[in-house]
């Protein structure tokens, strides 16, 4: 009963149930492994739009926005399960990346002003990133839409008319960039491409330093805090 209550304990609260999905809608991305299959990611991909609204800490004028952006999210990967269109799946991927960066930047509001270091505040800063990375996919998607060769594959071809294997290889490119690995075995070939390629390398570099500075500050002192305190109460002892 001890270790269940451990467990709950440290899964309830903010951002938990949106950090399990969120991580189950990288590591199982959709490719293109059947209907089936697809229709599972895209049933997370639904629980991960809920929870980023209902499971995280959003001033009332962020919640509404992020409901206007969710539906079209919530809509059109049900119609393109069936018969695909590709205006609607550029329609989708435009209304996905305002959706998560309006999510990304509210979570970071909350976490970077928050004053105590919890579960809660280490939890949404790996939300947030994660859905920066999302929302950098989806971005990618949409340059190669509106600029077609501006993403390259070495050695394979990977169309954008089979959403599915794209986006994923999307993700997979995205979490690359952003953490600086930069394997190669994907790259942006045109200037539009290779700019924003850039950009979220610095906003990976960035993240971490800032958020990490941030995360250590806000212990160090609450850290101090309690010792001077510890100090004071010996002192009044003696």
């Amino acid at each position: 009963m001890k270790l269940w209550k451990k467990v709950t304990n440290y899964f309830s609260g903010y951002y938990s149930l949106l950090l399990i999905f969120l991580f189950l809608l990288f590591v199982l991305r959709p490719y293109d492994r059947g209907i089936l299959y697809l229709t599972i990611w895209k049933v997370r991909n639904t629980i991960v739009l809920f929870s980023s609204i209902f499971n995280c800490k959003h001033h009332r004028c962020i919640e509404i926005l992020a409901i206007l952006f969710g539906i079209p999210i919530l809509i059109l990967p049900w119609i393109n399960l069936y018969e695909t269109n590709e205006n609607l799946l550029m329609i989708n991927a435009f209304f996905s990346v305002l959706f998560i960066g309006c999510i990304a930047a509210s979570i970071l509001y909350d976490v970077i002003l928050r004053a105590r270091v919890t579960m809660e505040t280490l939890r949404g800063v790996i939300c947030a990133y994660f859905m920066i990375a999302f929302a950098f996919a989806y971005l990618y998607f949409l340059i190669e839409f509106f600029i077609p060769g501006t993403i390259q594959f070495e050695g394979r071809v990977v169309s954008i008319h089979n959403f599915p294997h794209f986006i994923s290889e999307m993700f997979y490119f995205s979490f690359v960039t952003l953490l600086t690995i930069g394997f190669g075995d994907v790259i942006a070939a045109l200037d539009t491409g290779q700019t924003v390629v850039v950009l979220e390398g610095i906003i990976g570099q960035f993240y971490i330093a800032i958020l990490v500075a941030r995360i250590v500050s806000v212990y160090s002192f609450y850290s101090d805090k309690n010792l001077l305190k510890n100090l004071e109460k010996d002192l009044k002892k003696g």
